[in-house]
């Protein structure tokens, strides 16, 4: 509701800061681990932050009645289809209230087809080029389906295994398919499960709260869709063959085709129900998926790797990487405060990050070019180094080092001089303008910045939002190149809406000798927890915990950053 009622906003053309405000509140919204509906009830909405006494009311109207007056009004002036038109990567509210008020444009097949006639280049301030933008921009957004985000997805399934291995007759029960393998959208959701009764299962399953609609069910199977349109399949199968089932159903598909071939020169066929033996029939039911891969003659492989990209032929020859776990994390050199756009003070987030068992973090508030989010001037470093210190000197086992996160400005230069800069212990340089430069020039903003002595990291390399914004158009070849020879580190920002760098990009990064880092970017204390996508991430890209910065215990990284940055 309120994602909406800020896009409407935003056609309206409504002052941009109560628009902010309303995004700021949808985004704590999502967040929330507790029952909005129980929060309005005892009149706690005003307690939260992000939630004024406007925006409680909007939610608490919306909570007992079902619907907002405010969004009524504004679809009584456009239509609500506008708002996907939107949401195309380049068109923009402005854009999209141009084309809807010259040519009647109401829908996305209305754009595809004014933009594919011509008409869209024909508007004063468009022409050819953003038209061929538009229909490529709507090509893409028609690519990416109904696929869903793995951070919207993996606490629903968490929680559904959480309750089914609660069951007394529950044995074993694990999540698998994408969810499983980490990926960073997901289409549906596999859960595979033992039981003593496999009816006890299913039928505690379709009684869920998080269940809208019952698509099919029987003793040992059972689909559902939740309320967020998102659907789950529960299969309960006999132990023997659990390990057969959960590597089959957590695939890829690439991953299982190459399994297969791999069988047939041994002699052996795989299934969902075991390895069998060709010329005798004899089949091997897997308990575990270590049994399945031990019986091919394969180490076992991570479920992250299994996308036919080499772990087969690794796992083959006994050269699968140990890949980094959470646990090798020692802090985060990516974090927010209120000093930018954050929600607490310095303390709070130190306090939050060592509750989690990181030894160190480094403060990254944004710099002054994001205006719009109050962002670090030069006159308010010195305040807050003071801050910092303060901090340091209270906390015991827990260091925070200063920092920020540094526009390089759309003109390639940076956003504070040298000898601000210096005073940093750590500064990550990102770009947050410019988004539609040419390749050419994106990539050399982002080399002039590697190339400054006082910049230690790149954030979010490619800038892009998964299934909202694109990559903008980057050398990212040249990049991991110069990141290399200039010793900059890049980050795998964790934030499962951006996982950028890209899996893909992390392994050539770690085989050009770049070192990464894992970092939560985390504007709020929940965020810390954001770093587990991270990993996930990580994982998929075969990083070894000593390509990644902040694994370094405290006093390794303090005598790395006292020295002058070297590849």
């Amino acid at each position: 509701m309120l994602d909406l009622l800020a896009d409407l906003m935003e056609l309206d053309g409504a002052n941009k800061y109560k628009t902010i405000a309303v995004q700021k509140a949808a985004r704590r919204m999502e967040a929330a681990n507790f029952s909005v509906e129980e929060a309005t009830a005892r009149g706690g909405l005003r307690e939260i932050p992000d939630i004024g006494e406007r925006i409680a009311a909007k939610i608490e109207e919306f909570i007992t009645t079902g619907r907002l007056a405010e969004i009524e009004e504004y679809l009584e002036t456009y239509p609500e289809d506008l708002v996907r038109i939107m949401r195309v990567q380049g068109v923009g509210p402005k854009t999209a209230r141009k084309v809807w008020q010259e040519l009647g444009i109401s829908s996305l097949d209305q754009l595809e087809a004014a933009a594919s006639s011509g008409q869209v280049a024909s508007l004063p301030g468009l022409g050819k080029k953003s038209e061929e933008n538009i229909l490529q921009a709507i090509e893409r957004l028609r690519a990416r389906g109904q696929r869903l985000l793995l951070g919207d997805v993996l606490p629903v399934a968490e929680e559904s295994v959480e309750i089914l291995r609660d069951i007394p007759e529950a044995r074993n029960v694990s999540y698998a398919g994408s969810v499983r393998r980490m990926r960073e959208t997901v289409k549906d959701l596999d859960i595979i499960a033992t039981a003593s009764e496999p009816s006890a299962l299913t039928g505690r399953f379709c009684k869920l709260p998080m269940v809208a609609e019952i698509v099919g069910s029987g003793p040992t199977k059972c689909s559902v869709r939740t309320h967020t349109g998102l659907q789950v399949d529960l299969r309960v199968v006999p132990h023997s063959q659990f390990g057969s089932l959960l590597q089959h159903f957590t695939g890829s598909k690439e991953h299982n085709v190459a399994l297969r071939e791999l069988a047939l020169t041994k002699g052996l066929s795989v299934s969902e129900y075991g390895v069998e033996e060709t010329e005798t029939g004899k089949l091997h039911e897997c308990a575990t998926e270590k049994e399945l891969y031990r019986l091919l003659g394969l180490d076992y492989i991570p479920p992250e790797l299994r996308e036919n990209n080499g772990e087969i032929e690794a796992a083959a020859a006994g050269r699968l990487p140990k890949l980094i776990e959470y646990g090798d994390l020692k802090g985060d050199m990516h974090i927010h405060t209120n000093w930018s756009e954050g929600d607490v003070n310095i303390a709070e987030m130190a306090r939050a990050a060592k509750k989690r068992g990181l030894k160190y973090m480094t403060v990254s508030d944004h710099s002054q070019s994001m205006g719009m989010v109050q962002g670090l001037t030069p006159e308010k470093v010195g305040p807050q180094q003071e801050e910092i210190a303060r901090v340091n000197r209270e906390m015991k086992g827990f260091h925070i080092f200063s920092g920020v996160e540094l526009d390089v400005r759309a003109d390639g230069t940076l956003d504070f001089a040298d000898e601000v800069l210096a005073l940093f212990d750590f500064v990550t340089v990102s770009i947050h303008s410019g988004f539609s430069q040419t390749r050419s020039r994106i990539t050399k903003r982002l080399r002039n910045a590697m190339e400054n002595p006082h910049v230690r990291a790149i954030g979010h390399p490619t800038g892009r939002l998964i299934n909202k914004r694109d990559p903008y158009d980057v050398d990212i070849g040249e990049i991991i190149e110069m990141a290399a020879t200039t010793g900059t580190a890049l980050e795998i920002n964790s934030h499962y809406r951006r996982l950028d760098l890209a899996d893909i990009h992390a392994r050539a990064a770690q085989e050009a000798g770049v070192k990464l880092l894992i970092n939560s970017d985390a504007h709020r204390p929940a965020e810390l927890d954001m770093l587990r996508y991270g990993i996930a991430a990580a994982r998929r890209g075969w990083v070894r915990r000593e390509t990644v910065l902040n694994t370094l215990p405290l006093p390794r990284l303090k005598a790395l950053l006292n020295k002058p940055k070297a590849p």
